[in-house]
């Protein structure tokens, strides 16, 4: 890819990732009671915020040439495209808009194919890494709703 293209998607990928981060921020009711932190309903209302912040949070490391990045898109590809699969198998009811899910599936899609197949030229995502970004996105995704 040319690293102008490649810029215009991290920039364009930076203001969907902060307008949808803060339009999730806005949407989150913080609770000062602590009995219902460890809630189902209440954890699941930052699953679109933690989505959304790490979207934004790829576009700046793809912007910046950060060495790192395939990492991070392999765990925002995991996260998001777990959370979105879960719930349409009937595993898990998402909390991201219909809207949200038209966009975020097919980014999370092509963040995992541009992670594994290091499309960006950086340091490649180790066996290890993959491993814990699975069972950390399954976990992230499915514990809070189980238990």
């Amino acid at each position: 890819m040319k690293k102008r293209h490649i810029k215009i998607i991290a920039f364009v990928t930076m203001l969907v990732g902060m307008f949808f981060s803060l339009q999730s921020f806005l949407a989150v009711e913080f609770e000062l009671n602590p009995n219902v932190w460890f809630t189902a309903d209440y954890y699941l209302q930052f699953i679109p915020l933690y989505i959304s912040v790490s979207f934004l949070l790829c576009g700046v490391f793809v912007l910046t040439g950060y060495s790192r990045v395939n990492f991070y898109l392999a765990m925002f590809g995991h996260a998001t495209s777990e959370e979105i699969l879960f719930s349409l198998i009937g595993l898990a009811t998402t909390p991201l808009p219909f809207y949200a899910i038209i966009i975020f599936l097919p980014a999370s899609l092509i963040a995992l194919w541009v992670a594994y197949a290091n499309k960006l030229q950086q340091k490649r995502v180790s066996v290890g890494e993959a491993i814990f970004g699975i069972i950390f996105s399954t976990a992230f995704i499915l514990l809070p709703r189980y238990l």
